[in-house]
């Protein structure tokens, strides 16, 4: 078979500015998997930053590129799959309704593609949408408001209106939630802006503030443990991986730049069927990511969808001991022969995997630290561009063992290199 790993990017990408070094290179896990599969010809096709994708294999389109375009491309390399390797940037976590739109139009020309249906990606790029989807199909959701941004700001333009009613009513509204509250932008990335309000007047200044630029969602905070995990399959046979805690900031939220995840935790039967009810209910196919809260009755709560690889991904390949080609390639061509029951990827899971920050380092500190017993893979993200020191990037290291002590050592490791850094006093506490 000849088998197409594609992705797409629909934001602009300044490869000058923003750098990537990822170690082992997505290019030797890449080498690794073809040769492991000799009996199917693999390509790549994707556009900058091309996440996941082989450094130096890829046909990289231009950045105006279109879904005909890529949909082309996949159709003269002859392409019996494709399959959607989709990544995300800011500031539109939409990558998902891009990669939908070529595997539709890949579909037409009579080609399998492998990914996320553009309905399910249309609902979970929009936070509300997610919200109600999540209702219709029976899970227990916070009860929000939904904030739309140029109705809640239409008087100060609009000079027949005498009083906004619909801004009324939305603070209105907002009295019915239990406090504290959290405050997301419905189409923002990961929980980049999201706020967590204390008062009815902390919420009524936020909203008629300027940081109030785009709509919103207004949430009954759930309080308790925040977890993530990953979904792979089609329809009929979905694999779902066990959960990762992660480590939350002084507001209760997880931060994408600043947590620790550890694991893997217990995937109970009760997570274990509400993951596949959900994947199901979406028709999510290839791979996706799911944000959760565990109560502090017990209760598991979905926070949040990605159709899409994310985070996570790297975390899960190293503890399986498995190329992120290897596990898309098991997880949804495997059952396209069988569609009976979902892939084993877990057989040699590691007992112990913890996922960090590091600051920003050379390419030869990252190899050093690489050799360390234990780390499986960095992945480093740098931003040339940025303003504030903060907002450079770091180097996510990922610790893989089936001792504890491993994690143990390699921290201290970290602890010696970068005294007094927060995120390594946070897994130095986790590991004890």
């Amino acid at each position: 078979m000849k088998i197409v790993f594609y992705s797409t990017n629909t934001n602009a990408f300044d490869s000058s500015t923003f750098l990537i070094n990822v170690m082992p290179s997505n290019q030797e896990a890449f080498s690794t998997f073809i040769h492991s599969h000799p009996e199917d010809d693999f390509f790549c096709v994707s556009q900058k930053p091309a996440m996941f994708m082989p450094e130096n294999m890829s046909v990289i389109l231009e950045p105006d590129a279109d879904a005909e375009a890529f949909a082309q491309k996949i159709t003269d390399l002859q392409a019996d799959f494709a399959i959607a390797m989709t990544f995300w940037t800011a500031p539109y976590d939409w990558l998902s309704i891009s990669d939908a739109l070529v595997a539709e139009k890949v579909r037409q020309k009579g080609i399998t593609a492998i990914c996320n249906p553009l309905e399910a990606s249309l609902i979970c790029f929009d936070k509300w949408r997610t919200h109600n989807e999540l209702a219709r199909l029976g899970f227990d959701v916070a009860a929000a408001v939904f904030c739309d941004h140029d109705l809640y700001f239409c008087a100060g333009s609009n000079k027949e209106v005498l009083h906004n009613v619909y801004k009324e009513s939305v603070l209105t509204q907002i009295r019915g939630l239990r406090l504290p509250v959290i405050i997301k932008d419905t189409t923002g990335l990961s929980s980049y802006g999201m706020t967590v309000a204390h008062t009815y007047g902390e919420v009524a200044g936020y909203l008629n503030s300027k940081r109030n630029n785009s709509n919103r969602l207004i949430e009954e905070f759930i309080s308790g443990r925040q977890f993530g995990l990953e979904i792979y399959g089609v329809p009929g046979a979905y694999t779902v991986l066990p959960p990762f805690e992660f480590s939350v900031n002084q507001y209760g939220i997880t931060s994408p730049k600043q947590s620790v995840k550890y694991g893997p935790c217990d995937l109970s039967d009760d997570l274990h069927d509400m993951m596949l009810k959900l994947a199901e209910g979406l028709g999510l196919c290839g791979a996706a990511q799911v944000d959760l809260i565990l109560d502090d009755d017990g209760q598991w709560h979905i926070i949040e969808v990605n159709p899409r690889l994310s985070g996570m991904t790297y975390t899960y390949a190293a503890a399986c001991g498995l190329s992120v080609f290897e596990m898309m390639y098991n997880t949804v061509i495997e059952p396209e022969h069988t569609v009976i029951e979902p892939v084993e990827i877990t057989a040699n899971l590691k007992k112990f995997v913890m996922s960090l920050k590091l600051p920003l380092m050379s390419e030869s500190q990252m190899k050093e630290i690489l050799l360390l017993p234990g780390v499986r893979l960095l992945n480093q993200t740098n931003d040339l561009a940025a303003k504030q020191e903060r907002e450079k990037g770091f180097c996510e290291c990922i610790i893989a063992a089936d001792e504890k002590s491993l994690l143990q050592n390699a921290v201290a490791r970290f602890e010696e290199l970068y005294p007094g850094d927060a995120i390594i006093l946070q897994a130095k506490k986790i590991v004890e």
